[in-house]
């Protein structure tokens, strides 16, 4: 549950990334 979280905060914050660069 709470890898699953971190693992999907870790995929958004990248996405975050992806989209500023």
């Amino acid at each position: 549950s709470y890898l699953r979280a971190s693992l999907c905060f870790i995929c958004l914050f990248i996405g975050l990334k992806m989209v500023l660069l």
